[in-house]
This record gives structure tokens, C-alpha cells and sequence, in this order.
């Protein structure tokens, strides 16, 4: 209905100026009315510019609806009390699609966090799975050949039937037993770690103090292994607003990843870049060590994921849950046998 309205405006607006140029047109040639035919066409060229002017109010709505749309503006309205009808109920459709379209995104973005959300728990209970049961199989099968050393199928054995043999052997499966139980005690305590990590008390501190003496403190295992340092800034004193324990404590987990990947490597260098990002202060840990696979670099930050021998699997993630705690964002992006960079992006100035 809306349309056809519109369509019958426009008609008539054309109808009109045809029949009004027209009479203009007939006045002058014919010579009985130059006056009346001049001001005619003058009113017919008002009539046009008014037509045209009259499309191009909707020209450009619809294109601001369309630019609004691609950029993805959640605020747009339209408002639905001002101008002619046609105005009216031209606004009233774009606020309702506009409307449908950000219900659509909202449901389309929330079925994809929840995607991801259930990916990690998934991921999380998998490798929970793996480490425990990675410790309490070796001690149930030990502990089982521990008491066949003991007793028989009716009865345990007597004190006669125990050699010194026997003896040491239980001796090195109870120490291996306690090993493995320090290992899971280990793994449980990460865990706890993990899920009860304390608010951070941010206060401005010296960054750069904070990463000299990281430097200082490192600096005898990286002259062991033969390690070039270097430190990066772009200005000579850069102060941050965050929890400095916190902090250091994310710097040394991403210091340590380095140097461990460097390990046996005879020209390993470590470089930590500052730089100042519009509103965002990155400090940038690159070393140029083996690189992680590039099918590896999403499950680093999961939670007891580990492709080390030794490794709680809990260091980055602790890492980037600190810094997103802080309102920034710890990432890495990786070239194998080239270099790797973890970033932490943050707020350059205190959140409000």
C-alpha cells in the first residue's frame, strides 16, 4: 500500500509538470502568452527540482539504512512522528527490519559463544580426562603388582615367603607410586590456581623498572644457554596502571616459554617490544626459536594443555585469563623456525 501510494505521488508530479511545461511551451510559440509560458517553465523547473529533491530524501535514507546495515549499527532509529506519510511509514519498515536483523545477529552471536564456550569446556574436560587418568592408571596397576607380591589367591603370604628381591622391588613401586602422586597433587593444585585466581589491584607502577629487573633476574640462565637480550621502548620511562605482581607474573611464564624454546639453540635471541597502539600499550615477547604449529596455536591457551614432557599445561592460560582480567588480550601469532611474538594488548589508560 506504502508503494503504490508513492508511485501515484510521483505520477502526478510528473503529470503535472508535463502539463504545465506543455502549456509554457504552447504560450511562447504561439506568441499570446510569452509572459505566462516563461513563468510556466520556471514553475515547471521548481516542480522538477522539488521531484527530484523529493527522491533524494529517500535516496538517502535508504542508503543510510544500507550503510547503517554493513556497518553493523545497533543504535539506528529512524523516527516514525516526522515528515509526510510515505516518510512515516518508510521509517516505521526500516526500524522494523532493523530491528529483526539485530534479533537475528544477537541469536546468531550468542549460538556461536555458546559454540565456543561448550568447545572449551569439552576440550577442558578431554585433556582433565587425559592427566588424570594418566596418573591413576600407572598407580592401579602398580599398586595391584605390589599386593601379588604380598599374598596369593587365599591368603597373604608369610614373612618366610618375602625375599629381599621382593623387598626392593616394593620399595621402587612405592617411590613410584609417591612420584605420580606428587604429580597428580601438582595438577590439582594448578587447577586450583586456575579457577581461584584473585581480582587484580591495579596502581600505576614503572613498567620499565619492572622489566629491567625480569632482566636482571633471568640474565644468568640466558648467559648459560647463551641467549641474546634485547629491550625495545618507545620512550625512555612508560608507566602502567595494572596489578605489577600479576603482571610479572605473566612476563616470567612468557620469559620461560622462550628460554625453553631456545634450549640447545647456539644464535637464540629474546626481544621484548613496547609500543604504544592507539589506545592499547603492547608488550611483545618474540624469540626466534622452533615456532608452535600453526594447528597448536589455539589449544596453548587451553586450560592443562601441554606439548612438554614436564609442562602443567596451566602457565599461558593462567596468562591470558590475568590479562583479560585487566581488560586486555594476551595472543600470539607464530612463523615455525622464524620467530614467535605473544602480545599483551592493554588498556593504555585505566578503565572508568
Amino acid at each position: 500500500m506504502f508503494s503504490i501510494r508513492l508511485y501515484i505521488r510521483i505520477l502526478l508530479q510528473v503529470v503535472a509538470i508535463v502539463v504545465v511545461a506543455g502549456l509554457g511551451a504552447a504560450g511562447i510559440v504561439t506568441g499570446r502568452a510569452v509572459i505566462l509560458g516563461i513563468v510556466a517553465l520556471f514553475i515547471a523547473a521548481w516542480m522538477i527540482s522539488y521531484l527530484v529533491y523529493y527522491l533524494n530524501v529517500y535516496n538517502r535514507r535508504i542508503q543510510l539504512f544500507l550503510d547503517a546495515i554493513e556497518d553493523n549499527e545497533s543504535m539506528l532509529y529512524f523516527p516514525e512522528n516526522i515528515g509526510s506519510r510515505e516518510q512515516r511509514r518508510l521509517h516505521a519498515a526500516f526500524n522494523r527490519i532493523h530491528k529483526l536483523m539485530t534479533e537475528n545477529k544477537r541469536k546468531e552471536f550468542d549460538r556461536e559463544l555458546h559454540r565456543k564456550e561448550y568447545e572449551s569446556w569439552d576440550r577442558l574436560m578431554r585433556v582433565l580426562t587425559h592427566e588424570i587418568m594418566n596418573s591413576i592408571a600407572p598407580i592401579v596397576s602398580l599398586s595391584g603388582t605390589l599386593l601379588s607380591y604380598f599374598r596369593t589367591k587365599e591368603s597373604v603370604k608369610s614373612s618366610e615367603e618375602i625375599t629381599d628381591t621382593t623387598i626392593r622391588k616394593t620399595v621402587r613401586g612405592l617411590d613410584t607410586i609417591k612420584s605420580q602422586g606428587e604429580s597428580l597433587i601438582h595438577f590439582t593444585e594448578s587447577y586450583r590456581q586456575f579457577a581461584h585466581l584473585k581480582k587484580p589491584e591495579p596502581k600505576p607502577f614503572s613498567l620499565i623498572r619492572l622489566l629491567q629487573n625480569l632482566q636482571t633476574l633471568h640474565q644468568p640462565d640466558m648467559q648459560r644457554q647463551q641467549i641474546r637480550f634485547s629491550l625495545d621502548l618507545f620512550q625512555p620511562e612508560i608507566t602502567v596502571y595494572a596489578d605489577e605482581e600479576q603482571l610479572s607474573q605473566v612476563l616470567i611464564n612468557l620469559l620461560k616459554n622462550a628460554m625453553q624454546a631456545l634450549e640447545g639453540q647456539e644464535d637464540g635471541h629474546i626481544r621484548i617490544q613496547v609500543k604504544q597502539q592507539k589506545n592499547e600499550l603492547e608488550i611483545r615477547v618474540t624469540d626466534n626459536g622452533p615456532g608452535i604449529p600453526s594447528d597448536l596455536q589455539d589449544d596453548i591457551f587451553v586450560p592443562f594443555f601441554t606439548t612438554k614432557a614436564t609442562g602443567s599445561g596451566i602457565g599461558l592460560s593462567l596468562s591470558r585469563q590475568i590479562v583479560r582480567m585487566h581488560g586486555g588480550e594476551l595472543s600470539v601469532v607464530s612463523q615455525p623456525y622464524a620467530e614467535t611474538c605473544f602480545t599483551i594488548a592493554l588498556p593504555a589508560k585505566p578503565r572508568g
